[in-house]
């Protein structure tokens, strides 16, 4: 069965000729849809948790994994009021989710853990034989038993390219996410190997030994830190209002919104980011792109002297992670490799002499008299670590006139509308 399940997949890859990317929008419903976005959304956790019963039953009374033809004639159209379709997109999903855990058990990852906890709701999902194109609107089949939900399309996007859709609640709204098809993007074929550090003033500051690149940071984290001063001035007005009463509860409505319409600003930041990450790799023919992961560095922060609520709020809105993420999802797409590697002690040891010495500013400065960029010499000697399993010495510092310094751009002018398409 799962030598069918492979060959199945690898047919599948080969029909797809071009690159999957989801595109997301927030979806704008009437009193009615979202009746019936709900209901169909605790089917669908009704029927996760099915799911999870069958499952955890054949292994507790006969030792015996489900799968995903057992789940199918247990499951179906008559006993759940979903699209046959829908329910077959949840058995699959299931069925993903614990290979993968199998598979990473198998490496010795004992913490992962199978699919266990149950669904109040759960996201709905829609193949292409479920959605139907009707003038403008894209209608979506919910089986015999439920009624059909029309919204209209996206103007950018082609029917023809849709692959699959889901509909997923994020930050107190609906959002539905498209799986599109588009052209193949041009892989790129080099032997280069560059570094990558990332920081709170300088977002990303990337080097492959020759040239250097320094991206701000400042632009995100002014949003950042706007962002909290509103939320101090909302908590305030709201604590003032009386549980209960209508003005507490349009506060909190007004905060809510103003969250969601920051948190769409900070993404877009990071994916110019991203976007820039891109464009740079490209140009310098990269094939491997180590990026040193700052894990651990929002521990302790109780200990430092200056600034010790100031030094913690940044730290916790540093969102490392989320920029990382966008980097591999872009880069993947060109044939770009990436790597998240350890980055201890690689901004403040000198590639000259070896030695380790805390910085205190920007400008790297050593015993030794070497001087340079203290982002562009970690991002160098994470390079140097990924390649040789140290840091070695006895190197030259990356000189000044090797590096160039670039703001974000917003929108770019090679790529605008597209880029515009991509992020709505």
């Amino acid at each position: 069965m799962a030598e069918k399940r492979i060959k199945l997949k690898e047919k599948k890859k080969k029909e797809i000729q071009g690159d999957i990317v989801v595109k997301k929008f927030p979806l704008r419903l009437t009193t009615e849809e979202r009746k019936l976005v709900n209901s169909l959304r605790m089917e669908a956790a009704r029927l996760w948790n099915d799911i999870l019963d069958l499952h955890w039953w054949l292994y507790d009374v006969y030792k015996v994994w489900s799968t995903a033809s057992q789940k199918k004639k247990w499951v179906n159209a008559h006993t759940h009021h979903l699209h046959a379709q829908t329910i077959q997109a949840i058995i699959e999903l299931h069925e993903e989710t614990c290979e993968r855990t199998r598979e990473l058990r198998a490496k010795g990852e004992k913490k992962w853990r199978y699919p266990w906890k149950y669904k109040r709701f759960f996201s709905v999902k829609y193949k292409k034989s479920a959605i139907k194109l009707d003038g403008n609107i894209l209608v979506f089949s919910n089986g015999r038993s439920q009624s059909k939900l029309a919204l209209p399309k996206p103007k950018h996007i082609c029917f023809e390219t849709i692959k699959s859709a889901e509909i997923v609640w994020h930050k107190n709204e609906y959002w539905m996410h498209l799986a599109v098809e588009e052209q193949k993007q041009e892989r790129i074929k080099g032997k280069d190997k560059a570094g990558c550090d990332l920081g709170l003033i300088h977002a990303a500051t990337l080097s492959n030994g020759k040239n250097h690149l320094i991206i701000t940071g400042k632009e995100l984290r002014s949003l950042t830190r706007y962002r909290n001063k509103r939320l101090r001035e909302f908590s305030k007005r709201i604590d003032r209002k009386k549980k209960g009463f209508n003005a507490r509860y349009k506060l909190i409505l007004r905060k809510r919104r103003f969250l969601e319409k920051m948190e769409r600003k900070i993404d877009y930041q990071e994916h110019c980011i991203s976007r820039m990450v891109e464009d740079w790799c490209v140009e310098n023919h990269i094939h491997t792109l180590y990026i040193g992961t700052p894990d651990g560095v929002q521990k302790n922060t109780k200990k430092k002297k200056k600034s010790r609520k100031e030094i913690r709020q940044q730290l916790s809105n540093w969102s490392f992670g989320r920029l990382t993420d966008k980097i591999k999802y872009k880069l993947k797409l060109r044939g770009i490799k990436v790597e998240v590697v350890e980055e201890s002690y690689t901004s403040g040891t000198c590639p000259s002499c070896g030695e380790f010495r805390k910085q205190e500013y920007r400008n790297f400065q050593c015993t030794c008299g070497a001087k340079g960029h203290r982002d562009v010499v970690g991002a160098v000697n994470i390079l140097d670590k990924s390649i040789n399993s140290e840091i070695t010495k006895d190197r030259l510092l990356p000189e000044w006139k090797d590096t160039k310094y670039r703001r974000v751009n917003l929108v770019p002018i090679a790529r605008s509308k597209k880029y515009k398409l991509a992020v709505a």
